[in-house]
């Protein structure tokens, strides 16, 4: 029967506001900042609502109970088969403008949902962007996203680096850098439901981080820039390996919860 969305979510107290604002916001198509609980529902509405808010209480998040992720102000299409972008990843999309020339070269190691690749060729139309990622479902997504959003990329299978060495001006990377320890202590939502591919690495979390940084300086241009994404106990460890492997610090970054979250670093 038809009912106002405040009464819905009465029936549901453990549902966040937040979550349920997103859910009502998709059924409505509206932005999330004009949502209006006191909008009626007609029966169709409460129904899939119903549904939806059902399998929040199963544990699905709810990016994959309607397919849907903000990213950059882009809506993205996800499932999952690839990681939820966070809104923490938006800051290093905005830290690394700065530093590309026009007509970069961009490869981005791990493309998953294409958050990253696409929030970049958003911003700049100049930039000639390829995209790894060893999974083909998580490709899959990333090119139906590039087509969704007319942001055309290039999307290549490979396990981190594309066959054939290149000369790119950039190198990005949120790359899995959760140990087997802290993936145990995850939040049920993200551990039981979204890829443990895309999440867990060995070697304390630094595996990926270590076969990028060994290759990357094959695949850089001259003073290329690398970037890296990177857990928010890492930063210190990962700067030490990256002036190891060559590399001198740009700049270091934190996340919208002010924990370090990213490093930009250049080739010597």
């Amino acid at each position: 029967m038809p009912m106002k969305a405040i009464d819905l979510h009465k029936e549901f107290p453990t549902i966040s506001q937040a979550d349920f604002n997103f859910l009502l916001c998709n059924l409505k198509h509206c932005n999330p900042g004009q949502v209006s609980l006191n909008q009626s529902l007609n029966s169709a509405e409460v129904t899939t609502m119903q549904e939806w808010l059902g399998r929040l209480l199963g544990g699905d998040p709810p990016q994959y109970v309607v397919h849907t992720a903000w990213f950059f102000s882009m809506e993205l299409y996800v499932d999952p088969r690839v990681l939820i972008p966070r809104y923490d990843t938006e800051v290093l999309v905005d830290a690394l403008l700065p530093y590309l020339v026009p007509k970069a070269k961009v490869l981005e190691i791990g493309v998953g949902s294409g958050a990253i690749s696409l929030a970049l060729k958003k911003s700049r139309a100049d930039l000639q962007i390829f995209a790894t990622d060893i999974d083909g479902g998580a490709l899959d997504v990333a090119r139906k996203n590039s087509i969704r959003l007319q942001l055309p990329i290039y999307l290549v299978q490979a396990d981190l680096f594309p066959a054939s060495e290149g000369d790119f001006d950039l190198i990005v990377s949120n790359p899995p850098y959760i140990s087997p320890e802290e993936y145990l202590e995850l939040e049920s939502t993200v551990r039981d439901k979204e890829p443990k591919i895309a999440l867990l690495a060995a070697d304390k979390g630094f595996a990926f981080f270590k076969r990028i940084l060994d290759k990357a300086p094959q695949y850089l241009k001259a003073g290329g820039i690398l970037a890296f994404e990177h857990g928010n106990k890492q930063q210190s460890a990962l700067q030490n390996l990256t002036e190891s492997a060559g590399f001198r610090l740009l700049q270091k970054g934190r996340d919208l919860a002010g924990r370090d979250r990213f490093l930009i670093v250049k080739l010597k």
